[in-house]
């Protein structure tokens, strides 16, 4: 058997067994498989060895880079232990292989427009180095990296900058030869990305296997993606772009403002909207099609001069707003001095559905892919195969506690419930020794929260911060650290926020507390998704608003436990966790307690395991 490592855990070997029947079969696979199973090398092995069997290609998808890492590190000891050639390529998002200057920064419409011109007008020097006149630079380039072994996309960024070649490109002809192509969701299930992908690399979907990682992620992903906004913030910065480069289109944005206006009057929160309320208007001021035109060529003007265009932001609205698709609602929102209008997409099958049906064999795992039917409903593929496995690592390693003593519910937030929230937190934080992660629904309620947590809180105290990139979650994450490792520490955060998901930090975190339970707003968007959920499967209120929420939270407490040899505790402070419709959510395996007492539970725990 093809397998990285010398072992295979008893468990693992189920889970490799699972995939090859799967692939054996031609079928897809959903796997619920927690922390410490060896997922990624349980999965890649057995489709590795497939794929080298059947001339096929292994895609492994994923949103995070650390996991970029690990697959090339599982091939490289595939390599090592087989003596195999494995050819294994990462590819990150484009603009973020770019070697010219201030590109990351742009929106993504944006940079493939500015790509796009230079690469036509022949100015770019990396691109010819690639693919143009002098491409003997790339080839070289490329054949040099092959004979280091796979490499990360960071990597190649490096190599290919210094040698003045386009860093994406080397990557694609690193591609070409790879058994395995470490990648974003988004080169698989974006059409127009995949197309263009597959045109370079001359492959074909059907002779791929596709393993999508952080499986729980990939519906709300592709929703992303295929939603499209406009505000009347970005017509107003339309309207100056306009005016400073002397383009003539500002009677046709003023038309586009004035109808966005007449839609939003009488609104107060949300209203559903139909397609002809924002057409019909326009069209009665010029054709849709000429008006899109006129702003379609404004904006490439403006991108030749300043590389990004709000302009071009507005016409992707308009294309998508004239599509008749099913599984998408119009709404209107107005959020103080904010106006936006949102073709919001309900139905992530609209870009897997091809994807799925044409491949291989698809591969979709977490350790929050729970319940795997839900999965197999939303994402088009019922007849898959599904399994779950429980956490191979010791309960008594984990205190898992619900404390009914407090909630986040909309209804019942006041400044009282937040004093409550902020005692109880601090309390349990400071009966932990160590590093302690809190979480909250939102930054509106972590702020509520801190003065009283922060008055009581006996150690340093981190905040999370909106927005922040890579450099400073790591510098945010290492203060942390230290100050955890030295003294004791509290991080307070949001569970959708930067450290929700995809943190480890083995041996640092004795504690997490998920305060407060992060369901969705409950807008029109939430409720429209719920109907859209229960008119296909009777089970909206599930699909769409309570599993999504618990996922979160189990992922947030997730971050406590990451190997056989962590302890810690895992707090629940919220009512609703002892609720029968959340509480059927958890893993079967958690020995939870429900108490008010929570110190009495604490002490012992920490006194035995420390």
């Amino acid at each position: 058997m093809l397998f990285s490592h010398e072992d295979v855990r008893p468990t693992q070997g189920k889970l490799v067994a699972a995939v090859a029947d799967s692939l054996k079969k031609k079928k897809h696979i959903l796997i619920h498989a927690p922390t410490g199973l060896g997922k990624t090398a349980g999965v890649l092995c057995p489709a590795l060895e497939l794929a080298m069997e059947r001339d096929l290609t292994v895609f492994f998808l994923t949103s995070r880079h650390t996991q970029h890492k690990i697959v090339l590190e599982t091939v490289q000891k595939l390599n090592k232990k087989h003596n195999l050639n494995v050819v294994c390529a990462s590819l990150i998002g484009k603009k973020w292989l770019c070697a010219q200057d201030n590109t990351q920064t742009m929106a993504s419409a944006d940079f493939a427009e500015f790509c796009k011109s230079l690469v036509e007008g022949d100015e770019c020097e990396f691109y010819r180095n690639a693919r143009g006149k002098n491409n003997l630079i790339g080839k070289r380039l490329v054949e040099s990296l092959h004979k280091e072994g796979p490499l990360a996309a960071e990597q190649v960024m490096i190599r290919a900058t210094n040698e003045r070649v386009c860093p994406y490109e080397a990557s694609l002809m690193l591609a070409e030869t790879a058994k395995v192509i470490v990648a974003d969701y988004y080169y698989i299930f974006h059409p127009n990305i995949r197309d263009s992908l597959f045109g370079k690399l001359k492959k074909k979907l059907e002779q791929c296997i596709i393993i999508v990682d952080e499986g729980h992620n990939l519906p709300g992903r592709l929703r992303e993606l295929l939603t499209t906004k406009l505000s009347n913030r970005v017509m107003r910065l339309a309207i100056q772009e306009a005016k400073k480069f002397d383009v003539d289109v500002i009677a046709s944005l003023v038309e586009i403002q004035d109808v966005l206006n007449k839609l939003s009057v009488g609104v107060q929160r949300d209203k559903l909207v139909r397609k002809e309320d924002f057409l019909v208007p326009l069209e009665k001021f010029k054709s849709y099609e000429e008006l899109i035109a006129e702003l379609d060529l404004a904006g490439e003007m403006i991108r030749s001069e300043q590389k990004r265009s709000h302009i071009g932001a507005i016409v992707k609205f308009l294309q998508d707003w004239r599509s008749g698709r099913d599984g998408f609602a119009r709404i209107i929102k107005r959020e103080g001095e904010l106006v936006t209008l949102t073709n919001s997409c309900l139905e992530p099958a609209l870009l897997t559905k091809e994807v799925f049906d044409s491949c291989y064999s698809a591969i979709i795992m977490s350790g929050t892919l729970n319940p795997t039917s839900m999965y197999a409903d939303i994402l088009g593929i019922p007849n898959a195969l599904q399994c779950s496995f429980e956490s191979p690592f010791p309960e008594v390693n984990k205190l898992s506690l619900i404390i009914p003593k407090t909630t986040t519910k909309y209804a019942m937030r006041n400044e009282r419930m937040y004093e409550n929230i902020g005692l109880h937190c601090a309390d349990i934080a400071n009966r932990i020794p160590g590093g302690v992660m809190i979480f909250f629904p939102s930054y509106n309620v972590r702020d509520s929260v801190e003065k009283y947590f922060s008055d009581e809180y006996e150690k340093t105290a981190f905040f999370e911060t909106p927005g922040m990139d890579k450099a400073a979650k790591q510098r945010l994450l290492d203060k942390f650290t230290k100050e955890a490792k030295e003294s004791g520490a509290a991080l307070l955060g949001v569970a959708a926020g930067s450290f929700g998901e995809g943190i480890d930090l083995p041996g640092v975190l004795k504690g997490v507390i998920v305060a407060g339970l992060p369901l969705d707003k409950p807008d029109l968007e939430t409720s429209e998704l719920i109907a859209y959920y229960d008119k296909l499967f009777g089970k909206g209120w599930e699909y769409a608003y309570t599993i999504p929420a618990m996922t979160k939270s189990i992922q947030n407490a997730g971050r406590c436990i990451r190997s056989e040899k962590d302890r810690g505790a895992i707090i629940f402070l919220d009512v609703r966790y002892a609720w029968p419709r959340y509480r059927s959510c958890f893993p079967s395996e958690w020995n939870l307690i429900v108490t008010e007492s929570y110190q009495d539970e604490l002490g012992p725990f920490f006194g035995r395991l420390f």
